[in-house]
C-alpha cells in the first residue's frame, strides 16, 4: 500500500454560474486535495505523504494566449527547502494537452479594461480572493481565468516524469543549494514539455478525430 497522493495548487475555485459553493459536500477532499498553505505542505512532508504541487499557482493555470507550456514559478524555494528538510524525493511532472484543448479568445488581464463597471467588478472579485500564497497580496495575483471556449473535441493529453531529484543531501538551511535545485527542478520540467511536444508531432493519433474512429473501428487502444 502507498501514501494517498494529496493536491495542492491554487486555493481558490471560481464559483459556478449562479453563485454557490464549488466545494459543496467535500468534493476536493474526496480527490485528496488539501489547501495550499505552509503549515499544511510542512505537514505532508513530514509525515511521508505524497503530494502533487502546482508551484506556478493561478498564474499557470490562468495562463494567456501565448503562454502555453510556460512556468510562472515565484522566485522564493520554499518548496524545494521543505522538501530537503525532510529528505523527500522531487519527481518533476510534465503535461501538454490541456492548452490545446481551449481557443483563449480574451486574456485575463485584458477583461480588467471591459466597459460598462465589467472590468472594475473582475478587479475588485479577484481583490477579494485570498490568495493562495501566505507572502503574497491579494491584489497581487490576477484570481481571473481567461475567456475561452472549448473546441469540438478535447486534445489528447500527454504526461511524462522527468529525472527525481534526491534531496538527501541537501542542507535545507543552504539558500544557495536550494536555490540551485530549484532551478535544475524548473529546467527538467521544460526538458519534459519539449520532449513530449516534439514526440506528439509523430503520434499518428494525435488527432482526436481519428484516433476515435480508428478504436470504435477497431475495439483498440491508439
Amino acid at each position: 500500500a502507498g501514501n494517498q497522493l494529496s493536491g495542492g495548487g491554487p486555493n481558490t475555485v471560481q464559483p459556478p454560474p449562479g453563485g454557490g459553493d464549488p466545494n459543496k459536500d467535500g468534493q476536493f477532499q474526496k480527490f485528496g486535495a488539501v489547501k495550499v498553505t505552509p503549515r499544511n505542505y510542512y505537514r505532508l512532508m513530514q509525515t511521508g505523504q505524497t503530494a502533487l504541487l502546482f508551484p506556478g499557482g493561478v498564474r499557470e493555470v490562468f495562463h494567456g494566449k501565448d503562454e502555453a507550456y510556460q512556468l510562472f514559478w515565484p522566485e522564493t524555494t520554499d518548496f524545494v527547502r521543505t522538501a530537503a528538510r525532510f529528505n523527500a524525493t522531487i519527481v518533476p511532472l510534465s503535461a501538454v494537452g490541456a492548452a490545446d484543448s481551449v481557443n483563449i479568445l480574451v486574456d485575463a488581464p485584458d477583461l480588467l479594461n471591459l466597459p460598462f463597471g465589467l472590468g472594475d467588478r473582475i478587479k475588485n472579485q479577484s481583490a477579494s480572493t485570498v490568495s493562495a500564497r501566505f507572502d503574497t497580496d491579494n491584489s497581487a495575483e490576477l484570481f481571473q481565468p481567461p475567456f475561452a471556449l472549448p473546441k469540438p473535441l478535447p486534445a489528447r493529453h500527454y504526461f511524462i516524469f522527468g529525472k527525481p531529484f534526491s534531496t538527501e543531501h541537501v542542507d535545507h538551511s543552504d539558500k544557495d543549494a536550494c536555490h540551485q535545485l530549484y532551478q535544475d527542478i524548473q529546467q527538467e520540467m521544460k526538458r519534459g514539455f519539449d520532449d513530449v511536444l516534439r514526440a506528439r508531432k509523430h503520434d499518428p493519433y494525435e488527432d482526436t478525430p481519428r484516433r476515435i474512429a480508428f478504436e470504435r473501428l477497431t475495439g483498440k487502444t491508439a
